[in-house]
């Protein structure tokens, strides 16, 4: 019995260990065409607010506006790191820039390059939001209607006064 249990702990312990060498190896490519793994954009005592989108995704487009409209209020109250995260591929990318620059957007913008780092964070839906604090995710949310970002916030704010 303990023989099983040692061995369903050491298999866990290495899966746990592998999506966390997932996330921080997923490469993601910025607007500027700067290609980088996550690890390298990531700062390991850091607070994110990441959005995986796509260009095709209404929800995802509102969803980044309304965040977009309070994101300079935001960083004012708590300091963290927003990045948008579009999972588009093929034709799709070619809408990234026109899509950011329609939108007036100011927030850091990545393409997922491999869907490595929505895989390693498990993402399914879009849009689909996430807090991540020291290389961990804290708090995800999937979907988006209007007021919904303020959850997002309210989330960065109590792990940075440490309430959890």
């Amino acid at each position: 019995m303990l023989k099983t249990f040692l061995i369903l702990v050491l298999f866990f312990a290495c899966g746990f260990i592998k999506a966390q060498d997932s996330l921080l190896q997923a490469r993601l490519k910025s607007l500027k065409g700067a290609t980088a793994p996550f690890s390298q954009l990531a700062k390991k005592d850091s607070l994110f607010l990441i959005c995986f989108w796509a260009t095709t995704s209404d929800e995802s487009i509102a969803e980044l506006n309304a965040i977009n409209a309070d994101l300079d209020k935001w960083k004012s109250a708590v300091p963290f790191r927003f990045m948008a995260i579009s999972i588009d591929e093929g034709k799709d990318i070619r809408k990234l820039r026109p899509t950011y620059n329609m939108n007036s957007w100011t927030f850091e913008l990545y393409n997922d390059l491999y869907g490595d780092l929505r895989r390693a964070l498990h993402s399914n839906n879009l849009p689909q939001s996430m807090v991540i604090f020291k290389n961990q995710l804290i708090y995800q949310q999937s979907g988006w209607t209007s007021g919904s970002e303020n959850y997002l916030f309210q989330k960065l704010l109590s792990i940075h006064s440490g309430r959890q």
